[in-house]
């Protein structure tokens, strides 16, 4: 079997350098390499002795390079030393791990592959466990778990893609003799080279593949000065590469609306999920938020070390949505009742599922409720509202008040205006709920009022009184609330309040604030920013309005000299602290007043906000970061 080439491009990064190669010789492969170190002129002593050990050492083949040069020009040199060669190009922050050469080699057979990439967790065509994204390890994940778990699950699978990138890239010889060597010069960086070398051989007929079954891990961008560079650089590129390949922008959206790597990472998700140690269960509800969600949602957090739970929900007509609702998971199947019934009791078997929770069945087809006895296992039913006896959930008439819970002609003359889920009439819907509810192990409910309704109906059903679980709520710090009264336009300060409320967010400042009046231009409110806007009043009710509203503080940010301002009058009378412009005839009026505070009128949002708060008898605080610091000068 021929040696390939595997080539490092070294910029800085000693750290990475260092897990990169033990982790290329700690692999175990039958096909040979050689490990072809490409120094960029690196200067840093450190890297520069690392660099001498590993040619002394005979670990790698060292390149130098006398002086920077960049990536591209790295990889054409080493490209070149060996030129029967097939090469792999690995980034100095990637890491591999098991037989990953070997399963790469395997893709290489045909003629007519070009390049082959693989997934990884940052930066590539491939992502995992979410797409397009810089992602973690997963939780209790190795580099080494992770590129095991692709190769059993996806033991030679590959997919063709119109290019590959990544941390991890094997170019076949082949390919090269054809196309020549990578070009970074119509692009403007070394960003986007290999997508360009890809487009350029698909122009002489090679076709480049994703291997489902690599895992290459990465650190990401870890030869740039920042993430923020790497991402500005790689959109500039991409920007490029469509003026330059014009199709390449139609194959994008192709790749992007066909997602060909998710079944691949499909199949890594359910081995996680079936070998897991924790208990796997499956809540079913609907698809929105509120109070379900919320209950659900806390549920996972109080479980989340010992269980997978697993959402079941509906999405579109008569198919159903499975999802890990767990940060950083991308799992997500889609299943059409009844077609595909028989599919996802297989997948939730494979899963190893053991029990399941239902919260609700709004929008979900009937065939939902034949899943426990077609699954066989034990489930819980939790009654967030009256749906097992009432078609209309909440025992509610056309109007929006309470039934009264009528008799059986009453309830069939209710749904004859409004009819229930699945077209059911309400004997049959009883009857079908009363079945699922008396299957179930628990039935829950979160009051005693629920068990007494429900037993009217199904009294031979025990319900056992569970309060929803909360998380402890945190004390809230007491909150300055600043009224501004009047009509509030720029020359009055709309702008200054405005900056005061972005700023209040920024420091996470106790600061509310209240237009007593209307505004001349739109500016972000609740929940956007700690601002409301009363509008408009009767002239003789502002007094009324400040005494119900009970602001802490009156604020006055004239950006133009007042002349008077007769709202000034209805504060001076309220009694309550004043913070005003120093500018014009507000700071004249304020003479002597107690509890009274005068601000620059061009100072910055910073400077206003310390003084609202000192005046509602609350220490100012800093801003948190610098970052924080400048974003509120910027705004001010």
């Amino acid at each position: 079997m021929p040696i390939i080439d595997i080539v490092v491009p070294v910029r800085g990064a000693l750290h990475a350098l260092r897990k990169c190669i033990d982790s290329v010789h700690a692999s175990r492969n039958i096909v040979d390499y050689e490990l072809v170190v490409v120094d960029d002129g690196n200067t840093e002593p450190e890297l520069v002795r690392y660099l001498a050990y590993l040619r002394d050492e005979r670990r790698a083949t060292v390149v130098t390079q006398p002086s920077r040069q960049g990536y591209t020009a790295s990889v054409n040199r080493a490209v070149a030393l060996h030129r029967e060669r097939d090469v792999v190009v690995l980034h100095s922050d990637a890491e591999v791990a098991n037989d990953w050469l070997d399963r790469l080699r395997a893709h290489a057979s045909a003629a007519d592959v070009g390049l082959i990439g693989c997934f990884t967790n940052t930066a590539g065509v491939a992502t995992y466990p979410l797409p397009r994204r810089a992602n973690p390890l997963p939780s209790g994940e190795t580099v080494a778990s992770l590129d095991a778990r692709f190769a059993r699950a996806n033991r030679a699978h590959a997919v063709a893609l119109p290019a590959v990138s990544g941390p991890c890239l094997y170019f076949r010889r082949a390919c090269l003799e054809a196309i020549g060597v990578l070009d970074a010069a119509p692009i403007g960086s070394d960003y986007g080279v290999e997508v360009d070398f890809c487009l350029r051989a698909a122009s002489a007929g090679f076709r480049h593949l994703l291997a489902g079954d690599v895992f290459v891990g990465h650190a990401g961008h870890g030869s740039c000065a920042s993430w923020d560079e790497g991402e500005l650089l790689a959109a500039r590129a991409q920007q490029a590469l469509m003026k330059l390949y014009p199709m390449y922008r139609a194959q994008v959206q192709e790749v992007d609306a066909g997602d060909p790597a998710r079944p691949f990472a499909r199949r890594v998700d359910l081995a996680r999920l079936a070998q897991s140690p924790r208990y796997p269960i499956v809540f079913i509800s609907h698809p929105w938020g509120g109070g379900i969600r919320r209950y659900m949602h806390d549920l996972v957090a109080l479980t989340e070390d010992r269980c997978d739970v697993l959402f079941l929900e509906p999405a579109v007509g008569d198919t159903v949505k499975l999802s890990w609702p767990k940060a950083g998971e991308g799992f997500a199947l889609y299943f059409t009742l009844p077609h595909e019934f028989e599919t996802l009791v297989a997948t939730l078997h494979a899963i190893g599922v053991a029990r399941l929770h239902f919260h609700h069945i709004h929008l979900q087809p009937q065939a939902i409720l034949d899943l426990p006895d077609r699954l066989g296992v034990p489930y819980d039913y939790t009654l967030h509202d009256y749906h097992p006896i009432c078609p209309q959930y909440h025992l509610v008439t056309e109007d929006g008040r309470y039934c009264g819970e009528p008799d059986i002609a009453g309830c069939t003359a209710c749904l004859a205006g409004r009819p229930a889920l699945w077209g059911l009439d309400i004997v049959t819907w009883r009857a079908r709920f009363a079945r699922l509810l008396r299957g179930a192990e628990r039935v829950i409910a979160p009051s005693n009022d629920v068990v007494v309704r429900m037993h009217r109906y199904l009294p031979d059903r025990e319900i056992v009184v569970w309060p929803h679980p909360e998380s402890p709520i945190e004390p809230v710090p007491r909150i300055v609330r600043v009224a501004i009264l009047g009509n509030l336009s720029p020359e009055k300060g709309l702008h200054v309040v405005a900056a005061c409320a972005r700023d209040a967010v920024a420091r996470s400042l106790p600061l509310t604030f209240r237009v007593l009046g209307s505004t001349t231009e739109p500016i972000p409110q609740a929940p956007d920013a700690p601002l409301t806007i009363y509008g408009q009043y009767a002239e003789g009710d502002l007094s009324r309005l400040i005494a119900a509203e009970r602001p802490d503080v009156l604020l006055f940010a004239a950006q133009v000299p007042e002349t008077y301002a007769y709202t000034m009058s209805v504060a001076l009378a309220s009694g309550l602290p004043i913070v005003a412009s120093a500018l014009g005839a507000l700071p004249e009026r304020l003479a002597g007043v107690p509890r009274s505070t005068t601000v620059p009128w061009d100072a910055p949002a910073m400077r206003w906000n310390d003084a609202l708060l000192g005046a509602g008898g609350v220490e100012a605080r800093p801003a948190a970061t610098a970052s924080a610091r400048a974003s509120a000068a910027v705004q001010a």
